[in-house]
Order: structure tokens, then C-alpha cells, then sequence
């Protein structure tokens, strides 16, 4: 499924529950993270023979593992992400909308925002002071 349908089957009010339980402590950003789902929402895919894959990714040390996709996946215009393919591999166990909840927060911190999306970029990519 394209990331752009993925988006446009869920309520952002559905997602910004499963973000906060995905990454404890981004419930005062929810103003931000609906800025860019509206701006997602309001974009036009760039259609991509790239993939966004969710797969079991090796941690620091040998007998760390985790359920992500890479960075290079969400290095692109926000256009171009949302034309992907998102995808897991066999045996991760995340939902649609958990991988859609992942996607928003890494196209917000990673992906190429749009210039209107840059003052809420600062507060999402700025620690707490």
C-alpha cells in the first residue's frame, strides 16, 4: 500500500494515540504532528519505485534487535515519501496504523519539509529546554 493511502484511511485523531504510546512524551507536540498530517494530507504523491520496509534492524550491541525502517527511507521531499510502497517483512507484528505513526514522526524529523512546515520543525527537532 502507498503511504498516501495508508494516510488518507485513518483519522489523525486515530494515529496521535498509537504515536504517544509509541514515543512516550510526544503528546505536547500534537499541534505540530497535525500540521503535518494536514500538510501531508494536502500533497500531491510523487510516485516512487522506492519502499519503505519495516524489518528487524540490529541494535548497538550483537543481541540488541528493534522493529523499524531505515533513515534513508524518510530522506526525501515529503512528495516523494508519501508516493512509497510501506511494507514489513514476515514476522514483524506491527499494525497499519502503528507503521503509519512511525512514518509521520520519521517524515517530520527526517524527511525534506516544506518551508511552511520549518517553525514547527524547530520545536519537534529541539530538546527540552
Amino acid at each position: 500500500m502507498r503511504l498516501y493511502e495508508l494516510l488518507q484511511a485513518y483519522d489523525f485523531d486515530e494515529i496521535m494515540p498509537v504515536i504517544v504510546d509509541m514515543f512516550p512524551g510526544t503528546g505536547k507536540y500534537r499541534g505540530q504532528l497535525r500540521e503535518a498530517w494536514d500538510t501531508l494530507l494536502g500533497m500531491r504523491p510523487v510516485p516512487s519505485k522506492k519502499e519503505i520496509k519495516y524489518k528487524f534492524i540490529k541494535g548497538a550491541n550483537d543481541d540488541e534487535q528493534y522493529v523499524g525502517a531505515d533513515d534513508r527511507d524518510f530522506d526525501t521531499t515529503w512528495e516523494v515519501i508519501i508516493g512509497k510502497n510501506v511494507s514489513r517483512e514476515k514476522g514483524i507484528d506491527l499494525n497499519d496504523a502503528e507503521m503509519l505513526a512511525n512514518c509521520l514522526v520519521n517524515i517530520c524529523l527526517i524527511g525534506k519539509h516544506p518551508r511552511s512546515f520549518e517553525n514547527s520543525y524547530r520545536i519537534l527537532s529541539t530538546p527540552d529546554r
